[in-house]
């Protein structure tokens, strides 16, 4: 079967040259060198590819994030590595971004708000954990609060790389950003937003069952066509049943996933699938 991985890439170079409206599935299958059979083998409509392609985007882009917070070794630092992981991303893919900014695919906008919640869900735990971090002293019920100002932060500053050409020092904007919040968490005093908002009061990391983990790195081993990667995930999922192998060698085997961006959610995943085992004990 045609990996998955090819067309994707090869649907988004087009994409970006005629537009997602002007190019056909036909058009795809000739760059790929496929037939129009192989590509149903693995995408049952171009809806279906776009689909793919937008929540590829979205699990890499929280995935990153995250790994960033997580990798951040000075408490103080956190938020202004939230701001600069976010924004980075964003405007390293701002192209792909206008790319799908400029058209409205009908059939997929409840598919696509769909996908944006679930993941929404994520980043509302990573910017909770945060607050409860780096601003422990502050009051409970100005949790929520500080959350949306972050969330707001992040989602209006970045569309300055796409709604206008206005120049971003990023380093500035993440340091300004961090100092703006740290002020409000410092000085606020009068909540608004309660924690109804969000989905839960309390949250916590979304780890996914031995289950849904197995499944998902199965399904990314035949989407995938590198032997090391291939090689890498068949250990993973071994190491599953009995958590035996160790920790170096199994991040080491993460790292090899990390390499291809269509791999980088399921690193994720199994990273948090080990964090929730590693409590548990």
């Amino acid at each position: 079967m045609v990996k998955k991985q090819l067309i994707m890439d090869t649907a988004l170079e087009l994409f970006a040259e005629n537009g997602i409206e002007a190019t056909s599935i036909k058009q795809i299958t000739d760059r790929c060198g496929i037939s129009k059979g192989a590509f149903y083998l693995s995408f049952t409509s171009k809806d279906e590819l776009i689909f793919a392609i937008i929540e590829h985007f979205i699990s890499e882009f929280v995935a990153e994030i995250d790994r960033a917070v997580r990798q951040t070794q000075q408490t103080d630092q956190l938020l202004y590595s939230f701001f600069y992981s976010s924004f980075s991303q964003f405007q390293e893919k701002s192209h792909y971004a206008k790319i799908f900014m400029k058209e409205n695919i009908p059939a997929l906008n409840h598919d696509i708000f769909l996908a944006m919640n679930k993941y929404d869900e994520f980043i509302n735990t990573i910017i909770f954990s945060i607050i409860d971090t780096q601003f422990p002293q502050l009051k409970e019920d100005l949790r929520a609060d500080l959350a949306y100002t972050i969330k707001g932060f992040s989602k209006f500053y970045p569309e300055l790389s796409v709604t206008s050409n206005y120049p971003i020092d990023l380093e500035l904007l993440c340091r300004s950003l961090a100092e703006k919040t740290a002020i409000l968490a410092r000085h606020a005093s009068i909540p608004f937003i309660t924690e109804e908002y969000f989905s839960t009061s309390k949250l916590c990391y979304l780890s996914p069952s031995k289950e849904q983990l197995n499944d998902l790195l199965l399904k990314t081993k035949n989407d995938i066509s590198d032997v090391i990667i291939r090689q890498s995930i068949e250990l993973l999922c071994d190491n599953l049943e009995e958590m035996t192998l160790p920790p170096a060698v199994v991040q080491g085997l993460l790292k090899n996933l990390q390499t291809n961006p269509h791999c980088k959610w399921v690193a994720y995943q199994y990273e948090l699938y080990s964090e929730q085992q590693k409590k548990a004990e």
